[in-house]
């Protein structure tokens, strides 16, 4: 394997503004670091690569490595493109992780190895590329992101490319949408940003949308957004928009349980779903014994 796949210890995401007087325990938030690995698939190479992941999550799991990982497959965008995520409450438990991941990789033997050997010569054949991103959650900048991941089955990631200079007009923008998104109560919708600090251009915010279904995506929350704006309000927010963006893209994937690598505790949520059957590893073929060679008969007079 090129790297140790780093993935997803974050379990749940905490609503930052709503909960503040809440009664109830507060859920545990967001990680502060979200380290993210985007893999883009051979046209064609889907299907086999998935298995190859699952594969891999099966050694994971096997050898009881500390990395934990949720993968998650394209609905809407690139088809050839596989995402895995892992939040942690630094760069240095991340780097703990990863040095003891490819610690007990590089130290694996028996079937373990012969897998993992099998594995990573399949990648090149698999992979065009890949690209590993460095987050940092933005509370400020997120609206009612208290939800179970858990329970999850999508995520929505708008990517938002933010015009040189105008990190701090994005973030008066952002306000302002959480502003008027609170006076039209959009109680069920959730966001948490993450601003990228290593691995794309500077000014590159990642907006996750949590969903259960898609037909949450019915609900207009835009159009619900600016009806209750002034017109005033409406046009200054549409001319901020452009003096801050760059551009703005959103894609939608679904939580795929067999190629995620999650704790226990986080199966425990929904088991049916987190625990499926791990994929099998294949088994070398036994070699075929060549037939001794018949001596020929002795010549007779």
């Amino acid at each position: 394997m090129k790297k140790s796949l780093l993935l997803v210890a974050v379990t749940l995401l905490i609503s930052v503004s709503s909960q503040v007087f809440s009664q109830e325990p507060a859920m545990p938030g967001p990680p502060k670091v979200l380290y993210i690995v985007k893999e883009d698939i051979k046209p064609g190479m889907m299907g086999a690569h998935n298995i190859h992941s699952a594969n891999f999550a099966n050694i994971f799991r096997m050898m009881g490595t500390p990395n934990h990982r949720i993968a998650m497959i394209p609905v809407a965008g690139s088809e050839n493109e596989v995402i895995y995520i892992t939040g942690t409450e630094s760069f240095a438990k991340l780097e703990t992780i990863l040095n003891n991941t490819d610690k007990m990789l590089g130290g694996a033997s028996g079937a373990a190895k012969t897998e993992l050997d099998r594995l990573n010569k399949e990648e090149p054949v698999l992979h065009a590329g890949m690209r590993d991103m460095f987050t940092l959650f933005r509370p400020e900048l997120s609206y009612n992101p208290g939800v179970d991941i858990r329970t999850m089955r999508y995520f929505s990631i708008t990517t938002l490319r933010v015009r040189p200079g105008h990190d701090a007009q994005f973030a008066e923008y952002a306000q302002k949408l959480i502003n008027a998104a609170r006076k039209a109560k959009l109680d069920n919708y959730h966001t948490a940003i993450f601003q990228v600090i290593s691995g794309a251009p500077a000014g590159t915010y990642l907006l996750f949308r949590p969903m259960k279904s898609l037909s949450e995506l019915d609900d207009q929350v835009g159009m619900r957004v600016r009806a209750g704006m002034g017109n005033d309000e409406r046009r200054d927010l549409d001319k901020e928009a452009s003096d801050v963006y760059l551009s703005s893209e959103t894609s939608t994937y679904a939580f795929a349980p067999d190629m995620s690598y999650v704790e226990k505790e986080f199966a425990a949520a929904d088991p049916a779903f987190w625990n499926t059957k791990p994929a099998m590893m294949a088994k070398p073929k036994p070699k075929k014994k060549m037939a001794k060679p018949v001596a020929p008969p002795p010549p007779t007079d």
